[in-house]
């Protein structure tokens, strides 16, 4: 039986770990492979990891070292200042951090001796163990190389990223295979790691939808709306600013503002926490949004909250790829209305499975938000569309049964 090793270095256990779950949990995959798992240890990541799954195959927690961990500018310094004493500090902090967890992952790997190492990487270049891992891998004789990357990689235009390149071209030559969610996070990986485009595969993230544990009555009173009787719109994500919640914000004050529509009464609930909390807040009582606009915080089950919804939104303005909440929504009949990027045209089948507008427009997200306010049937028959789609094409199972080709694949390939 072959052995495949995952590894994982996050900060927590984010949405990039989904498939990780779906890989450690699927009894098919157990049968097939002989599994293990490690990651870069935290408390936070533990206890996420710990609420997710119930593990039964043995996992390494590694007590690895991360820059971002060890190197802390002072606050207060001048922008121009602190880019740079960051920068010189990561030239000097990297390569002992380099060298140690290089060699706490080689020993990993020579005592497991997987055929299969799989880096499950949030972005690229993301952690530094997970590329660590790739080097380690491959010095230590592991025969198949795989590299999942969560993001649109990142370029050279930055200085933080000038100090990568050696690291870099180490990980593009020793990896077997990247794979990447969408194609157009796999287009750009090829261009900034100058790949061959065989050595890049799209599979696309499928999901297992959580278990829904209240009703939709129950979570409306809990979120105070049992009495409302209009169209609720709700947006899932961290609150910083890729995630345009500024220009949602907007495009409701927009809508609110045209004395000639006609809409039915409308509400958009706030899901997530993060750093433009405050701000954005300031901005809906200035703008007398309150009435229409609710922060909810962080939903301990946020699939109970995309079931109460009528219509998801993720207005994004950059940095996604394939972001899972799309599938839920789809998963759960919702329609979606989604920003022109990245992956997410892989996603969401524009004028069927929900509407596409350009990022950062408030305009187009505006009309989007009106048309599908007015119109019952059609976000009934977005929803539907949209669920089909999910089940034909990102489901877990469906995803995993790429995977296991692939390392049916590269086990046939150790062989030869």
């Amino acid at each position: 039986m072959a052995t495949i090793h995952y590894h994982s270095d996050a900060n927590f256990f984010s949405g990039a770990e989904n498939m990780m779950v779906n890989f450690l949990s699927s009894k098919d995959m157990r049968e097939k492979f002989k599994i293990s798992f490690s990651y870069r240890y935290s408390k936070r990541y533990a206890e996420g990891l710990a609420n997710r799954l119930k593990l039964e195959v043995p996992v390494y927690p590694m007590h690895l070292y991360d820059p971002s961990n060890v190197i802390h500018v002072p606050e207060g310094w001048f922008g121009f200042l602190k880019r740079w004493v960051s920068f010189i500090s990561r030239v000097i902090f990297s390569i002992p951090i380099v060298i140690l967890d290089f060699f706490i992952l080689y020993n990993l790997f020579r005592k497991i001796r997987p055929d299969i190492l799989h880096v499950n990487n949030a972005g690229y270049p993301a952690s530094l163990s997970a590329r660590i891992a790739v080097i380690s891998a491959k010095l230590s004789g592991v025969g198949s190389i795989v590299m999942v990357v969560n993001n649109m990689a990142a370029d050279y235009s930055r200085p933080s990223r000038w100090i990568n390149y050696p690291l870099d071209r180490l990980v593009a030559n020793y990896v077997t295979r990247f794979i990447t969610g969408s194609s157009a996070a796999s287009m750009q990986l090829q261009k900034v790691l100058r790949l061959d485009g065989g050595k890049c595969l799209v599979i696309h993230n499928g999901i297992d939808v959580r278990e829904i544990t209240e009703s939709r009555e129950d979570t409306l009173n809990r979120l105070g709306l049992v009495d409302f009787n209009g169209v609720i719109f709700g947006v899932v994500a961290i609150l910083r600013q890729n995630k345009g919640h500024e220009v949602l914000l907007k495009s409701f004050l927009q809508i609110l503002s045209d004395t000639n529509n006609c809409l039915p009464n409308i509400k958009i609930l706030i899901e997530g926490d993060g750093p433009l909390r405050d701000k954005l807040r300031r901005i809906a009582v200035v703008n007398n949004l309150v009435n229409h606009c609710q922060f909810v915080g962080n939903e301990s089950n946020v699939i109970n909250f995309i079931s109460c919804l009528d219509v998801l939104v993720l207005p994004s303005t950059g940095q996604e790829d394939f972001p899972n909440v799309v599938l839920e929504a789809m998963a759960l009949s919702k329609p979606v209305i989604a920003s022109r990027i990245s992956g997410v045209p892989e996603q969401v089948v524009s004028e069927v499975t929900g509407l596409m507008v350009a990022p950062c427009d408030v305009d187009e997200l505006a009309s989007a938000i009106s048309t599908l306010a007015i119109d019952a049937p059609r976000r009934v028959q977005m929803g539907e569309s949209g669920m089909r789609r999910f089940q034909e094409h990102f489901t877990a199972h469906v995803a995993l049964k790429y995977y296991q080709l692939l390392y049916m694949e590269l086990v046939e390939r150790n062989i030869k």
